[in-house]
């Protein structure tokens, strides 16, 4: 049983990399925060219970591996996860003219030593989400959609078809 806790910890953890390395790159959110964070908190546990499998040193090391990857993964989502329940604000809701695209957009307050900021985030299919846009020192947005797929945000133009975002 050590065995088989031992490969599913690492694969987990595997899948969980993955999984972030999309996120990180290609600005879309496959899964939900908390749902990573629980992948990652089950390939934590599943690496202490596939400890006890000591049939050679890379099964060992494969358990250790899997161990501290899936904790600093955990730590790192937890505080995305409360940085989304506290942090992002949302304050206004827009659709396309033709209604095929669909923007959410968040007010970033970091605290008392960073400005305000907005965030504008594209609804795709199922719970996929893509930043397209990351103003700060902003508090608000003005927003017109110029045709079905192309808005401008705080004067700035953006084509939704040709995948454009912009970050300040």
């Amino acid at each position: 049983m050590a065995r088989k806790f031992n490969r599913w910890s690492f694969y987990l953890c595997f899948l969980t990399l993955l999984i972030w390395l999309n996120l990180i790159i290609f600005n879309w959110s496959i899964v939900p925060a908390y749902i990573l964070w629980s992948l990652a908190a089950t390939s934590l546990i599943f690496g202490k219970l596939g400890l006890k499998d000591k049939t050679n040193k890379r099964a060992k090391f494969r358990s250790w591996f899997t161990i501290i990857l899936s904790s600093l993964f955990s730590i790192v989502l937890f505080l995305g996860v409360i940085r989304l329940i506290f942090v992002e604000d949302l304050f206004q809701i827009t659709h396309s003219p033709d209604g095929n695209y669909k923007i959410e957009f968040y007010l970033t307050n970091g605290g008392a030593t960073t400005s305000f900021g907005v965030l504008g985030k594209l609804d795709g299919p199922l719970w996929f989400k893509k930043t397209i846009n990351d103003d700060y020192h902003m508090d608000k947005a003005d927003v017109e959609w110029i045709n079905e797929h192309t808005i401008s945000i705080n004067n700035h133009i953006l084509d939704l078809k040709k995948g454009e975002t912009y970050s300040d």
